[in-house]
């Protein structure tokens, strides 16, 4: 089974694909200047909550773009009347014709190989003083075992993620991070689904390395990054 039949398989029912709550994502529109009329890219754009979510709040219009099938038919249903374009297709090879307010990629930055080839790939898309916005996993420490490390070697600490942006000409204006409740929420109904489908051997896999080392060693962030 490859990776995106266990994403199915496991997040595709969720609301909210990562360990961050609507609080936390309006916080982070807040962050990010959003205002009525602004235009927002939202890569990976789920069951479209992120997007809903921003246009009920600030007002914004917009496109998102979503490889599942299933997950984008969601989104096109939850925004519909909202003026939002739901794009069904791979967003490492998409190139829109206009520029955005904002540029948002929540927990889908492994689509460009991590955080940092993500902001280099979207930097490009976002208007000038406009705003990149990464929600993704960080190392909380330096110092990781090899054990672990290896399994996530696009992960970045969160100093080596705005040090990158700085070089691209933007400045972290905001920074939001998952609590521990935040994250037991999430990887609780990941497990739940992957126990419903008889996932047996993924499910004490995710477990494990959750339970022995992430909680430890990892966060998840969203970085609000203004050019």
């Amino acid at each position: 089974m490859d990776d995106d039949e266990i994403g199915k398989r496991t997040q595709s029912n969720l609301k909210i694909m990562n360990p961050v709550s609507e609080t936390k994502l309006i916080l982070a529109g807040n962050y990010a200047g959003l205002k009525p009329g602004m235009s927002v890219l939202d890569i990976g754009c789920g069951n479209g909550t992120l997007l809903n979510l921003w246009h009920k709040e600030f007002g914004v219009s917009g496109t998102g773009i979503e490889l599942q099938k299933e997950s984008a038919s969601r989104a096109r249903n939850l925004l519909q009347g909202t003026g939002i374009t739901v794009i069904e297709g791979d967003a490492a090879a998409y190139i829109p014709d206009e520029s955005f307010d904002v540029v948002s990629v929540f927990g889908t930055a492994f689509i460009f190989g991590g955080a940092e080839a993500a902001l280099q790939h979207l930097a490009g898309h976002v208007k000038e003083g406009g705003c990149l916005v990464i929600g993704d996993r960080v190392w909380k420490k330096t110092m990781v075992p090899p054990e672990f490390a290896r399994e996530w070697p696009e992960v970045p600490t969160a100093f080596e993620l705005t040090s990158t942006a700085r070089e691209l000409g933007f400045t972290l204006t905001g920074m939001i991070s998952a609590s521990s409740d935040d994250w037991d929420r999430y990887e609780s109904a990941v497990w739940q689904n992957a126990a419903s489908e008889n996932m047996d051997e993924y499910l004490r896999h995710i477990q494990d390395e959750y339970l022995a080392y992430g909680r430890e060693f990892m966060d998840w962030s969203c970085f609000v990054f203004q050019g």
